[in-house]
């Protein structure tokens, strides 16, 4: 009777600790259901979001294309981005950021426009989002709509169509590529565009954020659950560790090898095999022990898994900090992204002497619309490839490129007494690497620059999207030079030509008017002294270009 006792004590154990364990793997399946179900939520809700961002990028260059081009294709492809964004047209399967240009190129259908799918608005209502990140949404599809409407009305301009007060586009008139250019390449309208890309990446990144801490939650209850199973199991295997040592004593010879088989799976083999047939108590306790040790192995398993995650995650975060520090360092000096990550909130100074550099593309808008947005964009990154090489080569600092436009600076932020030695040869270099690429070039590349020497200030402007940049009359000036320079020339103040003059040749520009400033003289660089040869040969190259430009 006592025995029997004992067993059913143990056996009541037994099952109340297997019991537990289905249901901490139960609850387990579920947690891991949950955070695979948020992981699909969030990436559904960003993959949405981007739909938003490059439809506008789409609408708006199939917009500039047809002011452009009168292709009627582009016109179309306008309309139905408005209609997958509505839920006229259902969403192609592929739908991303290279889906039109497969499109324009051939390479991939236009969307089935027999097919209805559902609204953006629509998608985004039946996924899990906040108030918050709801009114952000809704204004970011204000913003589109108002966009849409105002690249509706360019095209229509450019058709000689204007709206006859009842929102119908039936008033015939004269073409107006000069209204549709205004409508599409107008400050408010670049705001807008600007403004509808921070929208949705606030959007974004609250959705991130929102869904990083239920995962984060998520995680660290899935956690919770295999190390309470893991107790468990312990606890199951401490019982019938207790119960082997009391049969021992009772059934010496059988529970032997029950406890061989036991010192095994304790030493952490858990897939050792208990051999013990039979029917009775001894029989049951070693089919006891294997599933234990079975559910004791799943556990572990499942640790490690857990483990290897948490790793991977760690890999992951640190891959993304490697990331970020890259890509602020793409987008600031390096040792303005140093200070910046050393805790300063407020960077601006004044560096008394600098020079500044200025160059854009002669005829750019006219030599766009001829290419096409791909084909520019080609042709300015081959552009400004080498100009980023000459940057790095020459020691100067590049601030931006806006469109064509290309400013360079020396002497800031790292302060170089021979700024303007070093921004004059980057610009001979780079005026001479445009005129040898022009030869190879189906169309003619030319390119005005543009230099002065003087007081700027400097810092870091904004604070999520960071930018270094320069103002003062210096920058001013400098632009004014580029932009009152001949093709393919290099105009300069009297101030660089003064700093310049015992080691580079200049010829006389005549003068400048500068606003506020009055008349001035300037000068254009042709090459240092050291090769003089080379700027002998460029002024007799350049003598027919200026009898032209005389006549």
């Amino acid at each position: 009777m006592k025995l029997r006792s004992f067993f059913l004590a143990f056996f009541l154990t037994l099952v109340i600790l297997a019991g537990m364990n289905l249901v901490l793997g139960f609850f387990l399946g579920k947690a891991d259901e949950a955070r695979i179900e948020s992981e699909r939520q969030k990436d559904k809700i960003t993959s949405l979001s981007e739909d938003l961002v490059i439809s506008s990028q789409w609408a708006t260059r199939f917009a500039r294309g047809y002011v452009a081009t009168k292709d009627p294709r582009r016109q179309r492809w306008h309309s139905q981005i408005a209609g997958i964004l509505d839920g006229k047209i259902a969403r192609p399967r592929d739908y991303g950021v290279e889906y039109w240009d497969l499109v324009s190129s051939g390479l991939a259908p236009e969307p089935d426009l027999k097919a209805e799918g559902f609204s953006l608005e629509d998608q985004f209502l039946q996924l899990n989002l906040t108030v918050e990140e709801f009114n952000l949404l809704k204004k970011a599809e204000a913003l589109f709509a108002k966009m849409a409407a105002t690249e509706r009305l360019a095209m229509h301009a450019a058709n000689g169509e204007f709206d006859d007060g009842t929102g119908a586009f039936s008033k015939r008139g004269k073409p107006d590529a000069v209204m549709a250019d205004r409508l599409l390449y107008s400050d408010s309208y670049v705001k807008d565009n600007g403004e509808l890309a921070k929208l949705v990446h606030d959007f974004t990144d609250k959705v991130k954020a929102r869904y990083q801490k239920i995962l984060e939650a998520q995680e660290k209850y899935a956690t919770q659950l295999v190390r309470l199973n893991v107790y468990v199991a312990a606890g199951f295997f401490a019982i019938i560790l207790a119960c082997v040592l009391f049969l021992r004593s009772q059934f010496m010879a059988r529970t032997r090898r029950l406890m061989a088989a036991v010192k095994k799976i304790s030493g952490g083999d858990l897939g050792a095999e208990i051999d013990i047939g039979g029917k009775d108590e001894i029989a049951e306790l070693a089919q006891a022990v294997g599933s234990m040790a079975g559910n004791l192995k799943t556990a572990f398993e499942k640790l490690e898994e857990r483990v290897i995650v948490s790793e991977q995650t760690a890999v992951e975060l640190n891959n993304e900090r490697l990331r970020s520090e890259k890509l602020l360092h793409n987008i600031l000096p390096a040792t303005i992204a140093q200070r910046l990550r050393g805790g300063e909130e407020v960077i601006a100074e004044v560096y008394p002497e600098v020079t500044v550099f200025f160059s854009d593309i002669v005829g750019f808008t006219d030599l766009s619309a001829r290419l096409g947005p791909h084909e520019t964009v080609s042709l300015l990154n081959a552009l400004f490839e080498k100009f980023d090489e000459l940057v790095e080569k020459h020691g100067v600092e590049k601030i931006k490129t806006i469109g064509d436009s290309y400013m360079v600076v020396g002497g800031v932020p790292n302060r170089d007494p021979l700024h303007c030695q070093h921004v004059a040869e980057f610009a001979l270099e780079a005026i001479g690497f445009v005129r040898e690429f022009s030869t190879s070039y189906p169309f003619p590349v030319e390119m005005r620059m543009g230099i002065h020497t003087g007081t700027v200030a400097a810092g870091v402007l904004g604070k999520k999207k960071f930018s270094y940049d320069l103002w003062g009359d210096v920058v001013n000036v400098a632009s004014r030079f580029e932009s009152s320079s001949m093709v393919d020339r290099i105009h300069v103040s009297e101030a660089v030509r003064v700093r310049l003059a015992d080691d580079f040749v200049f010829q006389d520009a005549g003068t400048v008017d500068l606003k506020g400033k009055g008349v001035t003289a300037s000068y254009y660089l042709l090459g240092k002294k050291k090769d003089l040869s080379g700027v002998v040969e460029f002024r007799k190259q350049q003598a027919p270009r200026e009898a032209d430009a005389d006549r």
